[in-house]
């Protein structure tokens, strides 16, 4: 069962969701990512794709047109149903979405020729625990592609955002914990930089990695 934190998270994305895609930063930030990893990856018209985390599919429905099928997953309702009514007008029917929280619910029964994340992996409790999930749904060879931040002070999201576990990642800490969990070779580049004015009036800027690791 989901805690009350995973709870309030979900219902945070929840009420949120109809307005996602009217920030320009977040849609800079999906267009950089999807971006990096069609740079990154062998992406193949025949792949079977799933998205965890995908929110309303910024970064999915850039890259649907480039895979076979695409299972858009994500946690929050209310995200999944504003990129079913993209993905409708878009005609990307090879794109299906689904409710799914990996921490509490076991995984699909299918196999994944590609899984790929992007700014979930912070608000994931037991990272290493997804990771072996992530390889275990994966078919042999498949790809993983982690998105998320660098190690970063808190402030990215300031205090009392719910559901924020870890504040961004040490790439080199997240690469081992990938081989621990099963994963062969692993890379890493920064995908896109964030850029956001403090209270003060400074502009912070926080990079963003994408990791990629093979099963």
């Amino acid at each position: 069962m989901p805690t009350s934190v995973q709870q309030q998270n979900r219902q945070r994305f929840d009420d949120i969701a109809a307005g996602w895609d009217e920030s320009p930063r977040r849609r800079e930030l999906a267009a950089g990512v999807a971006a990096a990893i069609a740079e990154t990856l062998p992406l193949q018209a025949h792949w079977h794709a799933l998205e965890y985390g995908c929110g309303t599919g910024l970064v999915g429905a850039a890259l649907a047109p480039r895979l076979g099928r695409l299972l858009a997953c994500d946690v929050s309702p209310g995200m999944l149903s504003v990129l079913a009514g993209k993905a409708r007008a878009a005609g990307l029917d090879r794109l299906q979405t689904r409710v799914l929280d990996l921490t509490s619910e076991p995984p699909p029964a299918e196999r994944f020729d590609l899984i790929f994340s992007s700014m979930t992996m912070h608000h994931i409790p037991d990272v290493a625990a997804l990771l072996r999930t992530f390889h275990g749904m994966l078919a042999p060879g498949g790809w993983l592609a982690l998105v998320d931040l660098d190690s970063e002070d808190g402030s990215f999201h300031g205090e009392g955002t719910p559901g924020v576990m870890h504040h961004g990642f040490d790439r080199n800490a997240l690469q081992g914990a990938l081989r621990a969990a099963g994963f062969a070779a692993t890379g890493a580049r920064t995908a896109h930089t964030v850029s956001k004015t403090a209270a003060d009036g400074r502009v912070r800027h926080y990079p963003v990695f994408l990791i990629t690791a093979r099963a």
